[in-house]
């Protein structure tokens, strides 16, 4: 591989990627420095926000105008720059040829991410990423960081997803049910059948079972809020493990508050897990994806007086650029057997059979694939194409577009966006011409230096998004955040959680024995 060209990578990017990569014993005293280290955790998230312009956003999918309508009906995508024509883009076909592996090739592999994270990815963000399918223009999220993967979109699906007991040591908890000695969710549909069990009957079915799929895989999938959480095997234990902790985290609030109704033990405990969630985003998540040595915070007095500080608004850019099917591996390794990646789709029999700790433990020792072209696996061709097509009908600017709209310098040459031959040729083949090149390929054209999880531009436009979506929740306000929001008990659990194995070692037996890690084990 040859060295890329970093001559348009611009000298102050190249300064501030310096200084939060060197001077390891400034970044170690920050880490420990509580007052301190919060000041520079303030800052440096406000300046990663504010590489681009701030919501809220001028231009959305609605039209290519500025109106009321379409500053304020959330059901239209936001985007960062306005609707843009770009002439002579080669054929859709062409393009999806530098995302697919070649027949017989050994799939890369990412450097530092484990298959546990790119699921987490996976997971977490298909619960705010839902592109509506009849109009790719649109989208039926909540525009929030709400935890609906588990709890549902609206409130039928909630309370369907609820016990809704009077009963001591009941009260607050979602429905679930023992299998093996460990807790589950109950299944969603009638066995044997594609037909949802009457209680279950507010949920939407789960992505992909439209049509004519196994019974033996039907029936293993769970009762979930988020129509994807059953999408594989790993995002479903993911969501197993905060099934099981918002049922802990009720029985603890429930042991001291006996005298609280269900009500009321179910909300606060929901109110605890949305921001055990943003603390594990921030601290476990982004921290993994940054190759700087500063480890941020998820303190919410980094955006009180935040001028970014502003409703949430998916914009369109931000779900394109999400699509990390390169992580995606050919194969699933578990008890010995490497497991086509298409068995662990839409079927939870392993999840069952091996148990919530084994399916952690195994994807967390698992690679991830790498985030490039030329190396999506093929069960995953199709959902490339059309995210191609989606860039293309919603007409994102290019890809020098966004450089430059987020403080990159625009790049002149190929040779500018990575040092892969193979990549570089591809480019010139398909576009001929770095300023044709489009948003959606250029996002995985660039390759992942140094320490980073991913690339650079989408390294930018994750934390700018991430930041000023997971910080804003109004849970996290200065008059929210406190004891009668989450109980004492609550506060000390979120204090003491920044890592998804926190919520392992709490909810699952024999916990020591199990590794969950973004990172790959050297």
């Amino acid at each position: 591989m040859a060295v890329r060209d970093t001559s348009r990578d611009g000298w102050k990017n190249k300064v501030e990627r310096w200084l939060l990569t060197h001077l390891h014993p400034l970044w170690n005293f920050l880490n420990q420095s509580q007052w301190l280290g919060s000041k520079v955790n303030s800052f440096l998230i406000g300046r990663a926000v504010m590489k681009a312009k701030p919501r809220p956003h001028q231009y959305s999918t609605m039209s290519g105008f500025t109106s009321w309508d379409s500053l304020t009906d959330r059901s239209w995508s936001g985007r960062h720059l306005p609707e843009r024509t770009v002439e002579g883009l080669p054929d859709i076909e062409a393009v999806l040829s530098l995302f697919k592996a070649p027949s017989g090739s050994k799939q890369a592999e990412s450097k530092k991410s484990t298959y546990l994270f790119a699921s987490f990815a996976q997971w977490f963000t298909d619960g705010f990423l839902m592109t509506d399918t009849k109009n790719r223009r649109k989208n039926y999220s909540n525009h929030q960081i709400d935890l609906n993967p588990l709890y549902g979109l609206n409130n039928a699906q909630t309370n369907a997803l609820r016990l809704k007991s009077s009963e001591g040591s009941a009260r607050g908890r979602l429905k679930s049910e023992i299998i093996a000695g460990e807790e589950y969710a109950p299944t969603l549909f009638i066995p044997g059948t594609l037909d949802k069990k009457p209680e279950f009957a507010a949920l939407n079915p789960p992505l992909g079972t439209e049509g004519a799929i196994p019974s033996a895989k039907t029936d293993t999938l769970f009762a979930f809020g988020g129509d994807r959480a059953n999408s594989t095997v790993i995002t479903a234990a993911i969501n197993t493990l905060f099934l099981r902790e918002h049922n802990r985290v009720a029985g603890m609030i429930e042991r001291a508050h006996p005298a609280w109704d269900d009500e009321r033990i179910f909300q606060t405990a929901r109110n605890v897990m949305i921001v055990l969630l943003i603390k594990i985003v921030v601290e476990d998540y982004i921290n993994h994806i940054s190759p700087y040595l500063f480890k941020f915070r998820a303190d919410p007095r980094a955006v009180l007086r935040a001028v970014w500080n502003r409703p949430n608004w998916i914009a369109l850019e931000f779900n394109l650029l999400y699509r990390w099917h390169g992580f995606v591996p050919d194969t699933f390794g578990i008890a010995g057997k490497a497991l086509p990646i298409r068995e662990v789709i839409r079927d939870n029999s392993l999840l069952k059979h091996h148990g919530l700790g084994a399916m952690l433990h195994h994807a967390s020792f698992q690679k991830a694939g790498a985030l490039s072209l030329f190396n999506t696996t093929e069960k995953l061709w199709e959902v490339e194409k059309a995210s191609i097509a989606q860039g293309r009908s919603n007409g994102l600017a290019s890809y020098n577009d966004y450089r430059a709209a987020v403080g990159f310098p625009r790049v002149d040459r190929f040779e500018q966006i990575t040092g892969d031959e193979r990549v570089v040729a591809g480019l010139k083949r398909i576009y001929g011409n770095v300023d044709k090149i489009e948003f959606f390929t250029g996002l995985f054209a660039e390759e992942t230096s140094g320490n980073a999880a991913i690339p650079a531009l989408i390294g930018r436009m994750v934390a700018l998004d991430a930041f000023s979506q997971a910080l804003t929740n109004p849970l996290l306000s200065e008059n929210v955040f406190n004891t009668e929001t989450f109980t004492r008990e609550g506060m000390e659990t979120i204090t003491s959680t920044c890592r998804l194995s926190d919520l392992v070692s709490r909810n699952i037996a024999d916990s020591q024995g199990i590794l969950t890690s973004f990172d790959q084990v050297t």
